[in-house]
């Protein structure tokens, strides 16, 4: 993964959109060198906007210039990205949020002029535990982030290394960062065993040398530093083979199937393997599975015309082959909801969607089929909704909740789910689900100020309840929102309750829903109680 956007474009040639203007985005890109700028030749831009079907792109010429023509108006960001350079932030902290919003008008011509610096790299050499190289070994530069399940370690460039285990992973903004070192996921997978020998792969590691990334060293980068000398050790480990078969809810070889091995609380891809070709397509194989705990899994089609079934079991690797392993998929269940709506006009329930998100698991994706037939469920204008296969440990959401509305309570066949992931096995009887949004919210609003009096913008503000049991990420009780130009902000939506608001000069995406970092926030935030749909004012000053 890299910075930013990586749009599969041809080069050289703006993808044109559907809607056509008459506005116009024109600029240079530019580096200070020895205090005077400097055009930067050939840095590819691309444009994004809710007002073009695609994203723009274009390069730069000999002087730096760009341009985008034939725009609508409307909001629209633009990026720059090229080898050995990255953008210009105020706050290095920032260097992965979106660029800044730029409005245009119709029939109107803005210039936007981009700045970049120069990247920072990292330079080692991994060697394996019997002194020689580690050879084709990915290197990444991991930095944490706020994802939708939670904080999570992130490849933000990477680098293979060469024939003596040499690497640089460059084009590094300013930043605090962690390497990984691991093989290549696929460069195992062709590998054939040897007959007689016991299976072992190159294990993952962190820098200096630690197996885990919470016993690994953050390095830290100034703008454009280079950081030499950073030489570590990956260890080998005994792997075993699993292999089986997947066969569906009566015992037969379905029609089609997709298996997935995934680490307990680890990302999709880690560990590869196969299924067999049609007609025989229950088997499958993963010749190379380092000890741990994993979620194996298996989505498939009894029939052509047949709904999908599912499968998961939690199993534990050792250093034992597991060759004759049988997946027996089930069907999902069957929901059929309802949503109530409390309060005011109801809004045109026909533009809501209900979503079942996936808590412990990822169930792989069939080949072929249109849908798993889990995620989002579209809500009907007589407000009834439905998922047909539903499987595995799901909270359920409301997608697209107009501003100042509020998911009240979920019930499962009158059991309260709302903030309870619930693990869904097919049964004989649909489910039945009663979901009840609110407009009877309140809103909290004001300025923030620093200690001087000065309004500040961009600023995050956020309200958490006061009960740490409600905490995590997706809850309903965290809001967060920026700091406008002017200072203001408004937070609506929120139910009854206790809660924390506090105010920080930074937090990075998603961050606030982190339980550690809204303890850190807590102590300077200022406590209130909402009930009744109150319209509250708080002007809030960033303490130093």
């Amino acid at each position: 993964a890299c910075l930013g956007w990586a749009p599969q474009v041809t080069r050289d040639r703006a993808i044109p959109s559907v809607a056509v203007g008459t506005a116009v985005i024109a600029g240079r890109v530019l580096i200070e060198i020895s205090g005077s700028p400097q055009p930067v030749r050939r840095a590819r831009l691309t444009l994004e906007s809710e007002a073009l079907q695609r994203s723009q792109t274009t390069d730069t010429d000999t002087e730096g210039r760009y341009r985008f023509e034939n725009l609508p108006a409307g909001s629209y960001r633009v990026r720059a990205e090229k080898a050995g350079f990255v953008p210009l932030v105020r706050d290095p902290r920032r260097a992965f949020e979106r660029p800044a919003p730029v409005e245009i008008k119709a029939t109107q011509t803005t210039q936007h002029d981009l700045w970049m610096v120069r990247g920072a790299a990292l330079e080692g050499q991994v060697l394996l535990d019997t002194g020689a190289p580690a050879v084709n070994v990915i290197v990444s530069a991991v930095r944490f982030a706020y994802e939708a399940n939670g904080r999570r370690p992130v490849a933000v460039r990477q680098a293979r290394t060469d024939d003596r285990g040499r690497f640089r992973v460059h084009t590094l903004p300013a930043g605090e960062y962690y390497l990984d070192a691991a093989p290549d996921p696929l460069d195992i997978l062709g590998r054939s065993p040897t007959p007689g020998r016991r299976s072992t792969a190159v294990a993952r590691g962190y820098y200096p040398g630690a197996p885990r990334i919470e016993g690994g060293q953050t390095i830290t980068l100034a703008i454009g530093q280079d950081v030499p000398g950073l030489n570590f050790t990956l260890s080998t480990v005994p792997t075993a083979a699993l292999g089986g078969r997947i066969v569906d809810s009566t015992g037969k070889p379905p029609n089609a199937m997709q298996p997935r091995v995934q680490r307990v609380g680890g990302p999709v891809g880690e560990v590869r393997g196969w299924g067999a070709s049609p007609p025989d397509v229950t088997n499958f194989t993963y010749p190379s599975v380092p000890a741990g705990e994993y979620w194996l899994m298996g989505v498939a089609r009894p029939s052509p015309t047949g709904d999908l079934e599912f499968a998961a079991v939690r199993i534990t690797v050792g250093g034992q082959d597991m060759a004759n392993l049988t997946l027996t998929t089930t069907k999902g269940a069957v929901v059929n909801g309802r949503v109530d709506v409390e309060g005011g006009a109801a809004p045109a329930l026909s533009t809501l969607q209900v979503v079942a998100h996936e808590t412990e698991f990822e169930l792989p994706p069939l080949p072929g089929a249109a849908t798993l037939g889990i995620s989002p469920a579209r809500v009907a204008t007589d407000g009834t909704f439905s998922f047909n296969g539903l499987f595995g440990p799901r909270l359920l959401r409301f997608d697209r909740l107009p501003v100042g509305w509020a998911l009240k309570s979920a019930s499962l066949d009158g059991a309260d789910v709302t903030d309870t992931p619930v693990d869904f096995k097919g049964t004989d009887t649909p489910r039945a689900l009663r979901i009840v949004i609110t407009s009877l919210t309140s809103s909290v609003s004001g300025v923030v100020r620093d200690s001087a009096g000065r309004a500040v913008s961009g600023a995050r503000v956020v309200i958490f309840g006061d009960d740490e049991r409600a905490w995590g990420f997706r809850s309903r009780v965290i809001k967060a929102v920026e700091s406008g130009a002017d200072g203001r902000y408004q937070i609506a939506g929120l139910l009854d309750g206790k809660y924390h608001i506090g105010v920080a000069l930074f937090l990075e995406d998603g961050s606030w829903m982190d339980a550690g970092v809204l303890r850190r926030l807590q102590p300077t935030a200022s406590p209130v109680a909402l009930a009744g749909a109150v319209e509250l004012t708080m002007n809030l000053v960033i303490k130093p």
